[in-house]
């Protein structure tokens, strides 16, 4: 007996596979329409916008120690002393060590360029930390103080402030309720603008949303071998966290009868 064609086996294995699709496609619609799970055939789509006003609570900083020398191993020495003892005083002022994080660490020759010839005159070591300052909703003078001692402590680079929230989840779910809650006064303006009336609701999605851009505060104290500029203590830094708006935005799926 002689056997089916190659073409005609995949051919009859395709239409198998499609029939069994149509199959499952048609038991799940089936399926839906008893459990009365059948999206309606006419609805409205409304999107709008929650906004959530608030004070930043925390204050990330980076900072670090920018030292020069004839040796990787003498920069490394005395960049370690100081960080260290920055360290030590931060954590003096009740930062917790979980708080406290290393963000960068460079070593790198300094070359003197001269009738073509790269000759190494020196080592620049760089090293970076980052500081999380919480409460300054409350009170921003634990941040000056933290500025201020840092670089008296040896500290000669400040890279920047930024202001942000410990808790962003809790502000982003308020600014989505006021979003839906507008997005249902909305609908229904529209619906009794139009003659319509609402049904229940279809479905909820998130189409957008966030932060505006963070709150940056820069301070540049001199750098090189030498150490920190000491700040005398009405000198310290006095920082304000302003507001900043938590922004989402909903759109919501309205059955219309």
């Amino acid at each position: 007996m002689n056997s089916l064609p190659k073409w005609l086996i995949n051919g009859l294995g395709a239409l198998l596979i499609a029939f069994v699709a149509l199959l499952v496609v048609s038991k799940a619609k089936d399926l839906n329409d008893v459990l009365g799970n059948k999206n309606p055939d006419n609805t409205m789509s409304v999107s709008a916008e929650g906004k959530v006003k608030a004070v930043p609570d925390i204050a990330t900083v980076n900072l670090g120690v920018l030292t020069q020398g004839g040796t990787p191993a003498k920069v490394q020495e005395e960049n370690s002393k100081k960080i260290n003892k920055i360290i030590d005083y931060v954590k003096s002022k009740g930062i917790s060590k979980d708080d406290i994080s290393t963000a960068n660490f460079n070593i790198y020759p300094q070359y003197n360029y001269d009738n073509g010839r790269n000759e190494i005159i020196g080592y620049q070591l760089n090293q970076t930390i980052t500081i999380k300052v919480r409460g300054i909703n409350e009170s921003t003078e634990m941040l000056g103080e933290i500025l201020q001692g840092a670089v008296s402590e040896g500290a000669n680079e400040i890279n920047g402030v930024t202001m942000g929230f410990d808790d962003p989840d809790n502000l982003r779910q308020q600014a989505r309720q006021i979003a839906i809650e507008k997005a249902k006064e909305k609908a229904l303006e529209l619906a009794n603008t139009a003659g319509i009336k609402l049904g229940k609701v279809v479905s909820v999605s998130e189409s957008g949303g966030g932060y505006p851009t963070p709150y940056y505060a820069d301070y540049a104290y001199g750098i090189g071998g030498g150490g920190g500029v000491a700040l005398e203590k009405s000198a310290s830094p006095n920082i304000e966290p302003g507001n900043q708006d938590v922004i989402e935005t909903m759109t919501v799926v309205f059955e219309v009868k």
